[in-house]
C-alpha cells in the first residue's frame, strides 16, 4: 500500500522536491546523482591526469637519469603509461586491470620512496608526491565504482 503521509507533504511545501527525496525517503536523492556524475567523470579523467601527469614528469626523469640506456627505458615506461591510460579511458578491459595493478605498485612503491626523496629535494618529492595523490585517487575511484555499480560507465 502506498499512501502520502502527511508529514511527507509539508516537508514538500517546506523544503522543496529535491531536499524531500534526500531526508524523507532516505535515499541519496540529489546527493546521489551528483555522486554518480563526480565518479563517471573520476573514471575517465583521472586516468588522462596521471597521463598528463606522466609526460609532464618524463623531462626531470630524463635530466636526472645518467645513461642513454635509461633515458629510453624511461621513454618507453611513459610510452606504456599513456596507452593503458588511454585504453582505460576507452574502457577497455585488459588495459584498465593493468592500468589499474600498475598504480597499484606504482602508488606502494612511490609511498616508500617519499621519506628518501623528501631529504634529497623538495621538487623531486613535489613530483612524486602528486604521481602518489593521482595512483591513490584512480584506485580509490574504480574501487568505488566497482562496489556501487558503474563499472561500464
Amino acid at each position: 500500500m502506498h499512501g502520502i503521509h502527511p508529514r511527507n507533504v509539508e516537508n514538500r511545501l517546506k523544503y522543496g522536491r529535491d531536499e524531500v527525496n534526500f531526508t524523507c525517503d532516505g535515499s541519496w536523492g540529489v546527493i546521489r546523482k551528483w555522486l554518480f556524475a563526480l565518479l563517471r567523470v573520476a573514471r575517465h579523467a583521472l586516468p588522462i591526469s596521471i597521463a598528463v601527469w606522466s609526460i609532464l614528469e618524463l623531462p626531470l626523469e630524463l635530466i636526472l637519469t645518467e645513461s642513454s640506456a635509461e633515458r629510453l627505458a624511461s621513454l618507453i615506461g611513459r610510452v606504456i603509461w599513456v596507452a593503458f591510460a588511454i585504453g582505460t579511458t576507452y574502457q577497455k578491459r585488459f588495459a584498465t586491470n593493468i592500468f589499474l595493478f600498475l598504480c597499484a605498485v606504482g602508488s606502494v612503491v612511490v609511498a616508500q620512496a617519499l621519506p628518501m626523496a623528501y631529504q634529497s629535494s623538495v621538487v623531486v618529492f613535489s613530483v612524486l608526491l602528486m604521481d602518489l595523490i593521482l595512483k591513490t585517487s584512480t584506485l580509490l575511484a574504480s574501487l568505488v565504482c566497482s562496489l556501487i555499480g558503474l563499472e561500464r560507465y
